[in-house]
């Protein structure tokens, strides 16, 4: 009992140290620490801190050195330190202690309310659920959790012996070998207490996105909520240890702060941002690559399609997200190919005509499976109707062209997958939905922007106008 105890105490701890680590960066990147809230710098620091964690472990494997959290954690938290003792960190620290000491004002109405417990009732069961099971699904044990234990135990990236998708990036792996470390033993029901927070910090940045693009307090609360409780995917991912929760946190980071830079809505130093959950989605699975080059092109065909007067200067900002490419694929292609690991070029050696006829239908009814996102992909049909023009006169272009252009892509992987005839339904069966969920956030930004443009058409009605600017930023962008 006094163990257990202990033991969740020194995860909680491992956790806490890896937001310190992302807190730094976090702050120094941000010009103006008072545009982002606690709760959204934290969230962002989590993600940062992950990537800086487990790229630093890469390098110790790189150069022969054995882990521990002594050699993991002092060198970063140095380094953050650092970042906070700058004017920018104090200016951060500062406000978010100040946030800390206002009063809450407990003013939220009914349906707030009911959104705010819906959402804790989700995370409290998914806590539960996953610290009191141990691991149990295919990707969890064979994969990710079977490399996590494995370099906990060898005390580096070690593949030797065994073949469990070695070519893979491993930040989910190596976070649970840091987890590992901070528990003292392998820990199967513990360690996925990871899981929750993660989704946890996804549905924060969801909710603090819908905020940014003027949606009030009540609706981008029933929105966060309408997107975690539509089917089973996300909530499953949430207590199982796969992968596939992180992508989707990443690419919601990397896109959403994007988006809202093309609007002038983002944060200063919000590109920055960029660059560290770019590099996440590469680090993160061997899916995060195409999916953060199609947020690069869709980011691309918006400038180029709406032509802002600082067209040139714009363009100069896709830098970041591909630098965040380079910084998730580089260090660990070297690794690779140092320790001459076979890179699944297989997936793309061939393409089958057949599987992509096959696959198109099957992604289509995937949409509308309601066991997997319930009505959420059908609410996003409907808010591309009633954004109508707007799609493609305003950067909401870029939320259409990414979500179109990563279910292109999901069709065509499907259609280069070494397969046979017999078992390709059955691994659609099996992957669609995760592969789903990796952009199904960004789709809760198009529900929220429907959302938007339906309350503006209303209030237009309401007053007899004949059009008005939503929030003050869409100008900024158009021009």
């Amino acid at each position: 009992m006094i163990e257990g105890f202990l033991s969740a105490i020194r995860l909680v701890l491992g956790l806490i140290c890896l937001v310190g680590v992302g807190y730094g960066p976090a702050a120094l990147m941000t010009a103006e620490p008072r545009e982002i809230a606690l709760t959204e710098r934290l969230a962002v620091s989590f993600g940062i801190g992950a990537v800086a964690v487990t790229l630093w472990m890469l390098g110790l494997s790189s150069v022969g050195v054995r882990f521990s959290l002594l050699l993991i954690l002092a060198p970063l938290l140095v380094l953050s330190g650092a970042a906070l003792g700058t004017v920018r960190g104090r200016r951060a620290v500062a406000a978010d202690i100040a946030s800390l000491g206002i009063r809450p004002k407990l003013s939220f109405r009914g349906w707030e309310w009911l959104w705010l417990g819906l959402l804790a009732g989700l995370f409290l069961y998914a806590t539960l659920r996953a610290v009191l099971f141990p691991m149990w699904a295919w990707d969890a044990i064979a994969t990710w959790g079977f490399k996590g234990k494995v370099f906990y135990l060898r005390g580096s990236i070690d593949f030797s012996g065994f073949e469990a998708h070695n070519y893979y990036p491993n930040l989910v792996p190596l976070l649970l070998s840091y987890l590992y470390l901070w528990l003292g033993q392998v820990n199967d029901h513990l360690v996925k207490g990871l899981f929750p927070l993660w989704g946890a910090m996804l549905l924060v940045l969801l909710y603090r996105f819908l905020y940014r693009l003027k949606l009030n307090r009540g609706s981008a609360l029933g929105l966060t909520a309408f997107f975690a409780l539509n089917g089973a995917t996300f909530i499953d991912h949430m207590i199982i240890a796969y992968a596939d929760l992180a992508l989707a946190y990443f690419a919601l980071g990397a896109a959403g702060f994007f988006y809202l830079w093309l609007w002038g809505a983002a944060p200063h130093g919000s590109l920055g941002v960029v660059t560290w959950f770019g590099a996440g989605l590469c680090w993160c699975k061997y899916e995060g690559s195409p999916l953060t080059v199609t947020i690069v092109l869709a980011g691309l065909l918006t400038l180029l399609w709406l032509r802002p007067l600082d067209f040139r200067r714009r363009l100069l900002a896709l830098l970041y997200p591909l630098a965040g490419l380079m910084l998730g694929v580089v260090p660990w292609r070297l690794f690779a190919t140092a320790h001459y690991l076979e890179m699944g070029s297989d997936h793309i050696l061939h393409f089958f005509p057949q599987q992509w006829w096959q696959a198109l239908p099957q992604v289509l009814l995937g949409l509308v499976n309601p066991v997997h996102f319930g009505v959420l992909w059908v609410a996003a049909a409907a808010a591309l109707i009633i954004a109508g023009r707007s799609l493609f006169t305003t950067p909401r272009i870029f939320l259409l062209l990414l979500i179109g252009g990563n279910l292109l892509a999901l069709v065509f992987a499907y259609a280069v997958a070494p397969c046979s005839a017999a078992e390709f339904p059955f691994y659609i069966r099996g992957t669609l939905d995760r592969l789903l969920l990796h952009i199904t956030p960004v789709v809760g930004l198009l529900i929220g922007e429907g959302l938007k443009e339906a309350g503006y058409r209303q209030e237009t009605m309401g007053n007899g106008c004949q059009g008005r600017e939503i929030g003050g930023a869409e100008k900024k962008a158009s021009n």
